[in-house]
């Protein structure tokens, strides 16, 4: 009880000021959201609510309050048709999405884009030029800027902060608690280690009873580490899933972490991506909420509540979790798990011999007298098959020997070895290959890294599981270091971290396993270590691609490199250049950086070249300018990831044209003249790039990017007879197609 009466306190103080307005609800569409405050965008928070309008455009939009229109815009892209008004309390009421303005405001925009000669507009108003009142219909739904109808409602404080419009006494109904679906452990320093590894690991929640969610997994941490959770909001029948209000972690009953998603600045937006996990979401995780940050972040508003950084570093023994999700009428759940913490645990077998009978060990660990050794037998992917009992086991105070027989072993099969202190359950799992006759493996193994945050590690995958743990040197300047190495599985090892400092003289890891003689990969590199407040350049091994870092463009440390491969001939994609990854790609830019690429002299049609990203798969058009001397494309991007050179030679598409090529239609019936106009590579740029005209006379068609749609709405009725509509689009490459379509009016 004690700890709901603190949440709503909170959330009290903040509204008492929001509270007191009389605000009506912005459309009669409905009071169900499609979305809700501070959601996650593809590098920005969500800064409103969205309200569901049944699949439909065309319901009324109001003034939320007395006020004036302050901006009106018309775009492709973003808020689509939106209106700004300016409240006579000093807030903003922000209105996007929108299908038309009311009368007066559209016959403003209709001259506005005459003048100007395109769609896009963008008009401020003198104050109280355009004044309105509560109640009043300023506008009607519509999907503009969107793929899906609904209205994007904001509301703005007098310094263009904007709040969730749930603070004020806009309200919707909602009983129904958040959903928890997981709990994510993070290292956030080389040394740290999550249940005996260098890695981040994923607990899935289960729902107990009574808002009651639980962990299964014993969790044991050392150093560093922070935690994350994976939760959303629902409302009882609705299939939305939402942002929760707020979040607040408890430590040993101590309140350690909050966050409550009220205010937010446009210059924090980008803080999206530490507020939320990056790396997480972009290897398949979903979206984990961070409850912890960093000092880059510390002022985003959203923290304004947290006794502190949320940063953990629990001394050795058992602590309580507690972490409780809410909504913004305070229905709660609530996860509570149990989390070991400890010292370093350090083992590794020194000695394996083959017996008459089976296998002999001799394990040496930081404490031999405090270690739990079983032994088990699992296949190649390291799943459970039948436990192995021990023949022999001697423990004093400076080893450990095991011996077991070896029976119920399958051809294939391989002994795992684990050793657990029994004071905190943190495991170490060694495996043992007695299978391999030769030293030599079928193929060479696969090696990546993974830089997670201030930790920089190597992985490597086997086909075919090693005899033993391989080992891993990083090898310097002037030394060779040897790293720490973790089994996963069978078949996969990952090292421990160095220190991100020790990276920038570094040049080449070795991988080491089956001995006599020794199989080594070598993996030679080339990395530039990103600091913020400095500038950096990162050059391709291949001398064609410039990396230009522009100062703060990384939130924090970060080691990059470039890995390039050459195109395949039978890849379907028009790629002609190599393909270069600029690594780490799931690690989030701060800032745009800058790309050039440079390119052969005397290629063809150097017009329908453009430098492209993959995004998911599909490959994203970033910009196609070209160095003065025309021996180079440059192009902006906000974030790491591989790109190449693309040919685009193929013109846009356009189809579905109404009214169509050689029907007759009763004037009444024409309403808008309509279009798909689509580019599957380089796309359209804007509503600059397609032309509409009808009996030659040009129009200024509305142009939806989103769902690839344009329209022009008639005024009145066209007039009996023939007539002819032409659409010409060009996409960013200079391709350019046209689709007329004759028709008849009567």
């Amino acid at each position: 009880m004690k700890i709901n009466v603190f949440i709503t306190s909170v959330v009290i103080l903040f509204q008492q000021s929001l509270m007191a307005q009389n605000y009506i609800w912005p459309t009669n569409a409905g009071h169900y959201l499609s979305s809700s405050f501070g959601e996650y965008r593809d590098g920005h928070f969500h800064s409103g609510i969205d309200i569901k309008t049944n699949y439909r455009t065309g319901y009324p939009v109001f003034a939320i309050a007395d006020g004036y229109v302050w901006r009106i815009r018309s775009s492709p892209f973003g808020y689509g048709k939106a209106i700004y008004l300016k409240l006579d309390d000093g807030n903003f009421a922000v209105y996007g999405h929108l299908d038309d303005f009311a009368r007066t405001l559209n016959a403003r925009v209709k001259t506005e884009q005459t003048n100007s000669r395109r769609y896009q507009t963008d008009i401020y108003f003198h104050e109280n030029e355009y004044r309105v009142s509560q109640g009043d219909t300023i506008a009607y739904t519509g999907e503009t800027g969107t793929k899906h109808p609904h209205l994007h409602f904001e509301i703005r404080d007098e310094n263009n902060r904007v709040i969730n419009p749930l603070n004020t006494n806009l309200t919707i109904t909602d009983y129904t608690i958040p959903t928890i679906k997981a709990i994510a452990v993070v290292p956030l320093a080389p040394a740290a280690r999550v249940n005996g590894l260098p890695l981040y690991r994923v607990f899935p929640a289960n729902y107990i009873h009574k808002k009651l969610f639980a962990i299964g997994d014993t969790v044991v941490v050392v150093g560093k580490v922070g935690i994350e959770i994976k939760t959303h909001d629902t409302v009882r029948g609705l299939p939305n899933h939402y942002n929760p209000y707020g979040i607040r972690m408890t430590v040993d009953d101590s309140l350690f972490f909050q966050v409550q998603y009220d205010s937010f600045d446009f210059a924090e937006s980008h803080f999206i991506n530490t507020d939320r996990d990056y790396q997480l979401f972009k290897n398949g995780f979903g979206h984990f909420h961070r409850l912890w940050f960093e000092d880059y972040s510390k002022d985003l508003r959203f923290y304004s509540q947290s006794p502190g950084n949320g940063l953990l570093q629990l001394p050795p023994g058992k602590h309580q979790i507690k972490i409780e999700v809410y909504d913004r009428y305070m229905n709660t759940s609530t996860v509570n798990f149990t989390v070991y913490g400890d010292t370093s645990f350090r083992s590794s077998i020194e000695k394996i011999k083959r017996t008459e009978k089976g296998w002999s060990l001799t394990v040496n660990t930081e404490e031999p007298e405090s270690t739990n050794v079983f032994a088990k037998i699992v296949n190649s992917a390291g799943v459970f098959k039948s436990p192995v009992p021990l023949d022999t086991f001697i423990q004093n105070s400076a080893e450990i020997r095991v011996a077991f027989s070896e029976t119920q072993r399958n051809p294939g099969d391989i002994y795992a070895i684990t050793l657990r202190k029994k004071s905190s359950r943190q495991p170490e799992s060694f495996f043992i290959n007695p299978d391999i006759k030769s030293t030599k493996l079928g193929s060479s193994p696969e090696t990546v890294f993974i830089h997670s945050p201030h930790a920089f590690l190597s992985k490597i995958i086997f086909d075919q599981a090693p005899n033993t743990t391989p080992t891993f040197f990083m090898q310097t300047s002037s030394d060779i270091v040897t790293i720490p190495v973790y089994a996963l599985s069978p078949t996969e090892y990952i090292s421990g971290s160095p220190s991100l400092n020790s990276l920038k003289s570094c040049i080449a890891f070795e991988w080491r396993y089956n001995k006599l003689p020794e199989n080594i990969v070598r993996i030679p590199v080339d990395f530039t270590t990103l600091t913020p407040g400095e500038m950096h350049q990162k050059i391709s091994g291949d001398s064609s691609l410039f990396v230009q870092f522009p100062v703060n463009s990384v939130y924090d440390t970060l080691i990059c490199w470039i890995n390039q491969r050459v195109v395949q001939d039978n890849c379907p994609d028009p790629i002609v250049s190599k393909i270069y990854t600029l690594n780490p790609a799931d690690q989030p830019l701060r800032s745009d950086i800058e790309l050039q690429v440079n390119l052969p002299p005397g290629i063809d049609h150097p017009e329908q070249l453009g430098i492209y990203q993959m995004d998911g798969d599909t490959w994203e058009f970033l910009g196609n300018q070209w160095s003065p001397d025309r021996s180079a494309l440059k192009a902006g991007s906000d974030k790491l990831g591989s790109i190449a050179v693309l040919r685009d030679s193929a013109p846009p598409n356009i189809s579905a044209v109404f009214p169509g090529n050689g029907g007759r239609f009763h004037a009444g019936d024409i309403i808008y003249l309509s279009a798909i106009v689509k580019d599957d590579l380089s796309g359209i740029k804007d509503d600059t790039s397609i032309a509409v005209t009808l009996d030659g006379r040009p129009l200024i068609a509305e142009y939806n990017a989103p769902k690839d749609h344009v329209r022009y709405k008639i005024s009145g009725n066209l007039a009996p007879g023939a007539h002819l509509l032409r659409i010409t689009a060009t996409d960013q490459a200079n391709n350019t197609s046209t689709e007329s379509s004759t028709f008849s009016v009567y």
